[in-house]
């Protein structure tokens, strides 16, 4: 073999990817043409660059689908888990800018007026974005009681004009009727409209207390669900099912705290619950993605 053809040997793997001059190509295809050797070796190259290896039957191409596969599960997770936090960072905001603020009553704050329809009509004041309206019935004094309340929130204050709020209470004039404005703060419940023989007996509406049970039932699934890892910390399968479940209690009270702070009390209850399931729910799958891309992390760390 001449020195010709060791500088061809060289050059070969450039030729076979086309990677050459246009002068060095001519030169190489040239001595291909003369060169048995070297033209065999061409060959050769060539073949093993064209060469694609069957998925089914090469093993060695599994591992590079496993590691494309768990990289796209990875990238997956990551978009879930962002989108996730994001949704619960914005409920929490929308749920405490739009937690209602009770109005105490004063002079200003509404008006009452006998409809010719014989209804009565109650008007706010503008400050006034809200309001709910409550309806008993007292069968030994035959009277249509009715407690209102009216409130704002941080959302209306400051992106919301809706106007003034008004409410039509329909009265057939068969049975007496009282209104009552239910200040909400503690203070007893003021007589706006009605006989006023029984005001000494207005009443107080008090907040329900409805969260501090739904957070004790939290608390108390947590400790038994650590207690029961404790126990079966070598049974791997039933931990796995534990250390999902055990997260749902955790995502409960983190959401209550961030809804309500360490407040247990609710005059808009049905309101608060439902944020704080949905907050929850967010969070608790917010925290099942995150511990998946953790393990992830420590995985690839350790491999």
């Amino acid at each position: 073999m001449g020195d010709k053809c060791n500088l061809i040997k060289d050059i070969l793997p450039l030729y076979v990817e086309d990677m050459v001059s246009v002068d060095t190509c001519e030169f190489v295809s040239e001595h291909l043409e003369h060169c048995v050797e070297c033209r065999a070796e061409f060959e050769r190259m060539r073949k093993a660059a064209n060469f694609i290896p069957d998925a089914d039957t090469d093993t060695d191409i599994i591992p590079l689908k496993r590691v494309k596969r768990d990289l796209f599960v990875k990238r997956l997770q990551t978009i879930c888990f962002t989108a996730i936090l994001v949704c619960a960072i914005v409920t929490i905001i929308f749920g405490v800018l739009t937690s209602p603020k009770f109005f105490p009553f004063s002079d200003n704050l509404l008006k009452v007026i006998d409809s010719p329809d014989g209804s009565v009509t109650i008007t706010f004041d503008s400050k006034v974005t809200g309001y709910s309206c409550n309806e008993v019935f007292d069968d030994e004094a035959e009277t249509e009681i009715y407690r209102i309340n009216a409130w704002t929130t941080t959302w209306d204050v400051y992106s919301s004009n809706r106007g003034k709020q008004n409410m039509v209470i329909p009265f057939d004039r068969e049975t007496e009727i009282q209104i009552f404005y239910a200040q909400n703060d503690g203070s007893e419940d003021v007589l706006i409209y009605g006989p006023n023989e029984n005001t000494e007996e207005n009443g107080i509406t008090l907040p329900r207390l409805i969260l501090m049970p739904y957070f004790l039932l939290a608390f108390l699934a947590l400790v038994i669900f650590v207690i029961l890892r404790v126990l079966l910390r070598n049974k791997r399968a039933i931990i796995v099912w534990i250390d999902r479940a055990i997260s749902f209690p955790i995502s409960y009270m983190a959401a209550q705290l961030c809804i309500k702070g360490f407040s247990f009390t609710t005059y808009s209850s049905q309101r608060d619950f439902c944020i704080i399931i949905l907050v929850a729910t967010l969070l608790y799958f917010a925290m099942l993605t995150g511990k998946s891309l953790y393990k992830a992390k420590l995985n690839t760390l350790r491999g």
